[in-house]
């Protein structure tokens, strides 16, 4: 089993120093933030968590190290959004009035039990291909740049996992799509995206809340409207492959933050009612559905198992961002419903083409990089360029 790699210090090895002014959780550029802001290991909605875990900087990354013995005691004991309401699939409009309130809703039972397996065996074979290229967990990839911390879209050289055929058996289900189009108010929305996110053992650190700002902030010069004015513009749906306990690493959300125009806090700011307003306890196959503004992030993974909350993410029918891009071959999308057909018909690339990356799973943005170039100048000058165009 990978993780609790003592040898790697807490918040990683890397440079998590803003370039050219103080870090802040609040990142409103989202995927337009400056590739040089930062360097570390992160995805462009995340290049806002350049600070590290305060609680955990003289800790060693062991089970029983006395600090995170006494973190996993208080977990046990208070960790877990008090009174948390999970509702079955078919009380639709109860959890769409739950997500409007609270900015994310848990349902129960959102996956069958062969649709559980199949998905918990391509998030494993992913998970090797990380575990290979990082074997100590030191790098992290895409998740705020945290040690044994990871994003499979993050760390995709295609950006997504729309090759997989276990993430593109979640777009179209009968437990979350009534769900969806109650919410968004219509089945004309759009699946842009397909990843999620997984925290090793001894991911010791909390990563910092945050929003998944896939946009750039509206312009409005007189301040009149911003994006958490607007309704629902984006929603991730994540499907847990554990139960989800106090201890193992369950997701933070912070009910009411979608419409909240007030500063994220940092960690060193954060509340501790924040820090245990987690996700659980909540069962394996079981769906998460969130507001992409509403102020989330990990938490510690001080157990002995993976945590892996693989992810679909769609827009509502109004709104568009430079995150939809070509990430599905044509093969892939000719298996799917009419219906995911449909939301998918903006992301499949033409027939005979492949997705430049997919397939390549690299903690490190350089080797990404690396595998893109080389298929790009093993196409040819032209078809690279024509490619790129279209991206």
């Amino acid at each position: 089993m990978p993780g609790w790699n003592e040898e790697v210090p807490p918040n990683g090895f890397h440079n998590r120093r803003a370039v050219g002014g103080a870090a802040s959780n609040d990142n409103p550029d989202g995927l337009a933030t400056a590739v040089g802001a930062i360097d570390i290991e992160t995805t462009p909605e995340h290049r806002n968590l350049v600070a590290g875990d305060p609680r955990c900087a003289d800790w060693t990354r062991r089970y029983d190290d006395p600090g995170v013995s006494a973190l996993r005691t208080d977990l046990r004991e208070r960790n877990g959004i008090p009174g948390l309401e999970v509702v079955r699939p078919d009380e639709v409009e109860r959890a769409a009035t739950l997500f409007h309130r609270d900015g994310f809703v848990a349902v129960r039972d959102a996956l069958d039990r062969d649709t559980l397996a199949a998905l918990r065996a391509g998030a494993a074979e992913v998970i090797d291909q990380l575990i290979e290229a990082d074997p100590d967990g030191s790098v992290g990839g895409g998740a705020g740049g945290l040690p044994h911390r990871y994003s499979f879209g993050g760390t995709s050289a295609s950006r997504h996992l729309f090759h997989r055929p276990e993430w593109c058996a979640l777009i179209d289900l009968p437990t979350t799509t009534p769900i969806l189009t109650a919410i968004f108010g219509s089945a004309d929305y759009l699946a842009y995206g397909a990843g999620g996110d997984l925290a090793l053992p001894g991911a010791i650190e909390y990563q910092g809340l945050h929003s998944d700002n896939v946009w750039t902030e509206l312009h409005d010069p007189v301040g009149g409207v911003s994006m958490r004015d607007l309704p629902v513009p984006v929603i991730h749906i994540n499907f847990p492959l554990v139960d989800l306990t106090p201890e193992n690493g369950p997701i933070r959300q912070i009910p009411g933050t979608h419409r909240s125009r007030a500063p994220i806090p940092t960690l060193a700011d954060e509340p501790d009612w924040m820090r245990l307003s987690t996700v659980c306890p909540l069962p394996a196959g079981s769906a998460i559905i969130r507001d992409a503004r509403c102020w989330h992030g990990g938490t510690p993974n001080l157990s002995t198992e993976v945590r892996a909350m693989p992810n679909i993410e769609y827009m509502a029918p109004w709104f568009r961002s430079e995150a939809v891009v070509r990430s599905m071959e044509r093969t892939m999308w000719e298996t799917l419903s009419p219906h995911a057909q449909r939301i998918t018909r903006f992301i499949v690339g033409d027939p005979g083409e492949s997705i430049v990356g997919a397939g390549h799973h690299l903690p490190r943005r350089s080797d990404r990089e690396r595998v893109r170039r080389e298929q790009f100048e093993a196409m040819g000058a032209e078809r690279a360029a024509d490619y790129q165009r279209r991206e």
